[in-house]
């Protein structure tokens, strides 16, 4: 069973990490998805959900929700479109099991972020990476740890092995979809050296 750190712990290491949106998440009533979603989620993702919401962070990483508040006509943009694309890659990538993947997130280089769904119970679930410029099967990265805990750790820049970018600005930060869709329409760029007055 994968190790993972207390709830409670990793949330309150991404928060202070990275601020969560003024507005909050998203707000979820997740026993009405039992039946789309059979395998559940996490607590920690719920958690997230509630805190952040579906959104990006650093203009790079986007983590998606069960259900789409922002974009509800791309059926690509949640957690079952990720999943179709996750179990597709997997299985032209030589992952020794499509079926226990379940998508939870992107980055702007095509990579998937997901769940290895090998427990009937979503909070002893590892993390994966798949990175699509790594050549197979090395471009399946397994991580003994929740969403949140990896959440962490590319907030905190530890992941250099995957990632390594520069940005104008110190630290991390994550806006929400609305947000950036708002300031889209704003002409905003809130990945700029200075963050948008507007938070």
């Amino acid at each position: 069973m994968p190790h993972q750190r207390p709830l409670g712990d990793a949330m309150t290491r991404l928060t202070s990490l990275v601020a969560p949106p003024a507005g909050g998440g998203n707000t979820v009533d997740w026993d009405s998805l039992t039946e789309r979603y059979p395998r559940g989620f996490s607590d920690d993702y719920k958690q997230f959900v509630r805190v952040y919401g579906q959104g990006v962070f650093d203009d790079f990483l986007s983590v998606c929700p069960p259900i789409q508040e922002v974009y509800p006509n791309d059926p690509r943009a949640d957690v079952e479109g990720v999943t179709g694309d996750a179990e597709l890659t997997a299985e032209e990538e030589e992952y020794d099991a499509p079926e226990l993947l379940i998508g939870w997130g992107w980055t702007s280089e095509a990579d998937l972020l997901c769940w290895r769904a090998d427990s009937p119970d979503p909070n002893s679930w590892g993390t994966v990476i798949w990175c699509r410029h790594w050549a197979a099967p090395e471009c399946w990265s397994h991580f003994d740890c929740g969403m949140v805990e990896l959440l962490c750790r590319f907030a905190a820049r530890d992941l250099p092995e995957h990632w390594s970018f520069e940005l104008p600005y110190a630290g991390a930060r994550f806006f929400h979809d609305r947000d950036i869709a708002r300031f889209r329409r704003l002409k905003i760029k809130p990945w700029d050296a200075e963050p948008p007055a507007d938070l």
